[in-house]
């Protein structure tokens, strides 16, 4: 099939992989002049990481592996520990990246066949019973493709133009991202402090990715390196190291809103990933979901274009909200607030059995990696 893809982040790349792999013609297209990611890092799981290995790209000269992710509170306390480690010989490890470097090894492992068109946006999109017809700019000419992909994001213009508006969900926090010089943090570790939660992931070559979510008003503004100090200034332990390295405001900063549920695409144009079921990051779990998306997506086609949304949501929706609305109650547990809510939060936590975690884990990465191994067979 002649197939366009319109995004060229984490999930529309990783289409593009999956669907050349197929035998499928493809064509990318992204909005911006020439790749530009934008975030700081990410962390893929064992579920993520083999899929893109499967498709041939090379990851391990741009990451590092992490042991795994504790949980403390704003004191310190450790609160749960997810010990990635023992799960090393069944599914390897979850790695951590910058996303310029992940992005980077997911378009060096294109093949030549896939056709990149950059500076490109869809203006129209037009469904046919044979296919999907698509303009890009008033004056061009409208080009006729067998599949379209909508891979562009939260803010989908291809969600837009063929589903309508979107149903948005602000999360109640706001997000400030970035990367470090390493002050000697050892582990991934996530800090919950009421109205405030700070995020530490070691990185390769003595980089540190940090995170700091404040519960906040929607579109509220920016505060200053000064305002997030003191925000955070009850935080003690390990993740307070991060203030030693960190001299100036964080490079990113954005709301966390998400969709409120999967919106699938219709007819012959499917979305995938943040386009789909954009949510919030408290899994760490939203590029892995895209990166599922196109080896599900890939799957769907087996048996032609007519009929494979319906295939392709049977595959994803189920899996895709249940992480969705774990995500969101995970958020909200992180944030409550009040010294009450807090400690009976706290305490439970501390009683949930490590057990218990890994069973979690074992929850979350499974379902990705059945679905490689269904696609490998």
């Amino acid at each position: 099939m002649n197939i366009l893809i319109v995004g060229g982040g984490i999930g529309g790349l990783t289409c593009a992989l999956a669907l050349t792999r197929a035998g499928h013609a493809v064509t990318l297209v992204e909005r911006e002049p020439r790749f530009a990611p934008v975030g700081a890092g990410i962390v893929l799981a064992p579920n993520a990481r083999r899929i893109l290995s499967w498709l041939g790209v090379s990851l391990e000269q741009h990451g590092a592996p992490l042991a795994g992710l504790d949980v403390v509170r704003a004191d310190g306390a450790l609160l749960s520990r997810m010990d990635a480690s023992r799960f090393k010989d069944r599914y390897g490890e979850p790695w951590a990246f910058t996303r310029p470097a992940l992005h980077d090894a997911l378009s060096a492992a294109l093949p030549p066949s896939v056709k990149l068109r950059f500076a490109a946006a869809v203006s129209g999109i037009e469904r046919g019973p044979d296919g999907v017809t698509v303009r890009f700019d008033a004056a061009s000419a409208p080009e006729h493709y067998d599949l379209v992909v909508g891979a562009d994001g939260l803010r989908s213009s291809v969600r837009g133009l063929v589903c309508g508006p979107a149903a948005y969900r602000y999360s109640g926090v706001t997000c400030y991202r970035g990367l470090v010089p390493n002050p000697g943090i050892g582990r991934a570790i996530e800090a919950w402090g009421g109205a405030a939660r700070i995020g530490t992931v070691p990185l390769a070559h003595g980089q540190l990715y940090y995170y700091l979510v404040l519960t906040a008003p929607q579109r509220a503004p920016a505060l200053s390196l000064a305002e997030l100090r003191k925000a955070c200034a009850h935080f003690r332990g390990e993740v307070a190291q991060l203030w030693a390295a960190l001299h100036e405001l964080p490079p990113l900063h954005h709301d966390l809103e998400e969709l409120d549920a999967p919106v699938w695409g219709v007819g012959r144009v499917l979305l995938l990933g943040d386009a789909a079921h954009a949510m919030t990051p408290n899994q760490g779990q939203g590029a892995a979901m895209a990166i599922e998306d196109a080896l599900a997506l890939t799957s769907a086609l087996e048996a032609g274009a007519d009929g494979a949304l319906a295939r392709y949501a049977a595959l994803r929706h189920a899996r895709v909200r249940a992480v969705q609305l774990d995500s969101r109650r995970l958020g909200q547990l992180a944030h409550l607030e009040g010294p009450a809510l807090g400690f009976v939060r706290d305490g439970l936590m501390r009683l949930i059995p490590e057990r218990m975690a890994a069973a979690q884990y074992v929850r979350l990465v499974e379902p990705g990696l059945s679905l490689l191994a269904r696609c490998a067979a």
